[in-house]
């Protein structure tokens, strides 16, 4: 008898999801963990303060200042001075963390594509309006090129 799964099949989605982006990503970059990809879910960090990144990842700046100093020890950002606010701290990423940022987009557009192969096109789109509905958020569904252009990052 199995264990009955209470947040099921969102869940096991979600984590298969990290898990493919991290496979993809995970071979050049040894040091990355699953809690690491939390900080390039949002399309671009460059120049964003810490706290910002913990409101968006649903973290405590506690736990984002960990990721982040981790990230920092390992070559791919670093923290400068705000120069509008003397006491705070804007992250930038140096080239190794463009690359990284790049690489994660990459893979996360692969596993759009991949979903909407498995699942056709008009049921993706389902998909998709479906999460909308659930979580409140009105964004329109990336172009998979779009998120794969440097551009988009930068």
């Amino acid at each position: 008898m199995s264990t009955p799964r209470y947040f099921g099949l969102l869940r096991l989605a979600f984590d298969q999801a990290l898990a493919t982006v991290l496979a993809a990503v995970g071979p050049r970059h040894p040091e990355l963990r699953p809690a690491h990809l939390q900080l390039f879910r949002f399309g671009g960090i460059d120049g964003s303060h810490t706290a910002e990144l913990a409101a968006h990842a649903g973290m405590t700046k506690q736990s984002m200042h960990e990721l982040v100093t981790h990230l920092e020890r390992h070559g791919y950002l670093v923290r400068e001075a705000d120069p509008v606010d003397p006491r705070a701290k804007r992250v930038r990423l140096t080239a190794a963390g463009r690359r990284l940022e790049q690489q994660i987009h990459a893979a996360i557009a692969d596993l759009l594509e991949d979903w909407e192969a498995r699942l056709g096109s008009e049921s993706f789109d389902q998909l998709w309006a479906t999460l909308q509905k659930l979580t409140g958020e009105t964004v329109e569904l990336p172009d998979r090129a779009r998120i794969r252009s440097a551009e988009e990052i930068r």
